[in-house]
């Protein structure tokens, strides 16, 4: 199975809990279904094995925020409202994640070869060597990518405005691959309309829309854009 189709099951599988802690809130009913919540709680543990996998730390607090509603009566927080109780979470995930930051796992293609490993430095943008990795949480940013021979690319956006430009950049002679996540934010790419992309799409509760198209010329090398998008939009450019 595909990183981004992994990725994609188990972002709906935290929509789904957060669906149900939703329902639930403060019902006392919840407490008389023991399977049912049991069943919510082992949801919970592997999307939180998921996110500490990934190293996630906003979505880490994310998962144990539902976890504390799923647990409201027993951690004394009968009488708090559920958005607040994931709120604070994401608050205090929030502030974990300024202070600590991330490395981004990077795909590195050389020689042929696929590889993992952490980028160093600017934990936002990273690149070398036709790879480059994109990040952001949180907020707006915008992000200009001039890469040669371009292999493989990670775009990630979470919650915030991320908008990315590729203009400038060539494809490597055997093609390049790109992963495009989006959360519940909004991403914008622009390709270069020299760009003969093939889109592998998965959309959730959000949208995506194309504008212009791409370069036709199969005698051109492919560029792969595996897309995964959850609750936000993505806008597609070729100019």
């Amino acid at each position: 199975m595909k990183d981004y189709r992994i990725k994609s099951i188990f972002r709906g599988l935290a929509i789904i809990a957060f669906g149900v802690c939703c329902l639930i809130g403060n019902s006392d009913r919840f407490a008389d279904m023991p399977l049912t919540r049991i069943g919510v709680s082992l949801l919970l543990l592997v999307i939180l094995i998921e996110t500490i996998i990934e190293r996630n730390v906003i979505s880490i607090f994310f998962v144990l925020g539902c976890g504390a509603c799923v647990y409201q009566n027993e951690l004394g927080l009968k009488d708090v409202n559920f958005l607040l109780i994931i709120g604070s979470f994401l608050l205090i995930g929030i502030g974990l994640n300024l202070i600590i930051g991330k490395k981004p796992k990077i795909t590195v293609v050389n020689n042929g070869h696929k590889a993992s490993v952490e980028g160093v430095g600017n934990a936002e943008y990273w690149e070398e060597d036709g790879n480059f990795s994109v990040d952001n949480n949180l907020g707006q940013r915008t992000q200009y990518v001039k890469i040669q021979n371009l292999k493989n690319g990670d775009i990630d956006n979470a919650l915030g405005s991320l908008t990315v430009y590729l203009s400038g950049s060539t494809v490597d002679a055997d093609g390049a691959v790109l992963d495009i996540d989006n959360g519940m934010g909004s991403l914008t790419v622009y390709f270069p309309k020299e760009f003969r992309v093939r889109f592998n799409c998965d959309n959730g509760m959000g949208k995506i829309n194309m504008h212009g198209e791409c370069n036709q010329d199969e005698t051109q090398p492919l560029v792969i854009a595996n897309v995964d998008n959850g609750m936000g939009q993505i806008d597609f450019y070729f100019e």
